[in-house]
């Protein structure tokens, strides 16, 4: 052994305490446990709260608009979401984090496998500026001197004077969600669990909208309901904290969309859409729990 060591130069002396220490916080003889009996983090804590951020991708929809001087859809609209760019004053100052597309949410184990949740998926919705669409209906010269006319799946390019459309303040999905866990696997320390789940409520939406230059950013309001499923992984260390990726699919009805607060105008439509999403959470008690005997 002497001999290996008279070669060992100084600096490589150096980082044999650091060695050491890897050494020993990971052992060779520590083997992955795959696919476990339970996970060992949502037996210690019972609830949980995340904070992520997410973008979504949303299908074309059929949107209706009614009011005294006007009653026409548009079919086929394209939208976009709107991240806010990165930047530590945004994202870190407890004052304007809520301004990008964020995810809060509060959970509860009320089995091993089984949580109960409730929080908020705050995206951002504005429809694709100059699109060529099919129009049908009746705009009245009160409405707008250039565009009065009855419509009949008609092409129109629906520039800003026309229409301008969008949930920004936002697209908000208020959900209960149920999710059940399948632990995956347990080793030196992390636990990675599979998460599916189905959720449900309303969507508040704050909506900025102008109908021929008609029109306001609106008060929140809800605006409909939404049915949702979603599948992610929670990769859990040091007992209490993870970090939660995970895909969600679902439907939204929005069939009272707020033009101008409480006057008559109304728009509704329906919509898929698809949110991908990134959170660090922790786990916690509210009282100790009682050690088993």
């Amino acid at each position: 052994m002497s001999k290996y060591l008279q070669i060992i130069t100084g600096k490589q002396k150096a980082l044999l305490p650091i060695l050491a220490l890897l050494t020993s916080l990971c052992p060779l003889h520590a083997q992955p446990n795959w696919f476990p009996g339970k996970s060992a983090a949502a037996d210690s804590y019972r609830f949980y709260l995340y904070w992520g951020y997410n973008r979504t991708s949303f299908s074309r929809t059929n949107l209706h608009f009614t009011g005294p001087v006007y009653d026409f859809s548009l079919y086929k609209v394209q939208a976009h979401d709107r991240p806010t760019k990165f930047s530590l004053k945004t994202y870190f100052n407890p004052s304007t984090i809520w301004i990008p597309q964020y995810n809060l949410r509060f959970g509860y184990y009320f089995k091993p496998r089984w949580s109960l949740s409730f929080g908020i998926d705050h995206m951002k919705y504005v429809m694709d500026k100059n699109q060529d669409l099919r129009l049908s209906g009746i705009v009245t010269e009160a409405a707008s001197t250039k565009y009065a006319g009855t419509y009949l799946n008609e092409t129109i390019r629906v520039e800003p004077d026309f229409l301008t459309f969008e949930h920004t303040d936002g697209f908000n999905l208020c959900t209960f969600e149920v999710d059940y866990c399948q632990p995956i696997l347990q080793w030196i320390g992390l636990n990675l669990d599979w998460y599916n789940g189905a959720g449900a409520l309303w969507v508040v939406t704050r909506t900025d909208v102008r109908v021929f230059g008609d029109g306001l950013n609106n008060d929140f309001h809800v605006a409909g309901y939404s049915l949702s499923g979603k599948s992610g992984l929670r990769l859990s260390f040091l007992k209490r904290f993870f970090i939660q990726v995970e895909t969600k699919v679902g439907y939204a009805s929005l069939p009272s969309v707020l033009i101008k607060n409480d006057a008559p105008e109304i728009a509704d439509h329906n919509l898929v859409f698809w949110e991908k999403m990134g959170a660090l959470g922790c786990r916690f008690n509210f009282k100790k729990r009682k050690k088993q005997s």
